[in-house]
């Protein structure tokens, strides 16, 4: 899961040529609801320039040539070593953002998902790793508790999407 890389160093003057442009990255984000009390999976991150602890949905980066379900299956089998399946598509987002003092776009897929190993349902707590070895904890969280708190649920928007969803 890239969602604590940073895309561009900050370039040295002979370095600035080499590096590429800025791009938008696609993504794909599961929304998984676990029935006995109804809170979301989400991946705790911490902007620590600016302070911020946040959550964001499991989910990564999709491939060229890989469709947006194809993508979240296999970012939850990375992350999770789990099978997911992917119920439907609640909609795409796009989200320009700054973290870490990078300004970053994405194009946001999101999954409504269920984990098909129920045991996954019982545990308050996974530890994931990223393509780079860096963990982050996972948690099921209620949007209306995280705001109380002044953590933010990203992409931008994404408690209101729930809550129109009906849930």
């Amino acid at each position: 899961m890239a969602l604590w890389r940073c895309w561009v160093a900050e370039p040295t003057k002979d370095q600035s040529s080499f590096l590429p442009p800025p791009r938008i990255r696609v993504i794909s984000l599961a929304l998984i609801q676990r029935p006995s009390d109804g809170g979301w999976l989400a991946c705790y991150g911490n902007d620590t320039n600016k302070g911020r602890e946040f959550y964001r949905p499991a989910g990564g980066g999709v491939e060229f040539g890989e469709t947006s379900r194809e993508a979240v299956c296999r970012e939850m089998m990375e992350e999770f070593g789990a099978v997911v399946e992917p119920i439907r598509l609640w909609g795409t987002e796009e989200n320009i953002f700054t973290y870490m003092g990078e300004v970053g776009h994405e194009v946001v897929f999101l999954w409504e998902c269920r984990f098909v190993d129920e045991s996954f349902y019982t545990l308050d707590e996974i530890i994931i790793s990223d393509d780079h070895g860096v963990t982050a904890p996972v948690h099921w969280v209620q949007p209306d508790d995280l705001a109380a708190r002044g953590i933010a649920l990203y992409p931008d928007g994404l408690p209101a999407i729930l809550k129109r969803k009906g849930r």
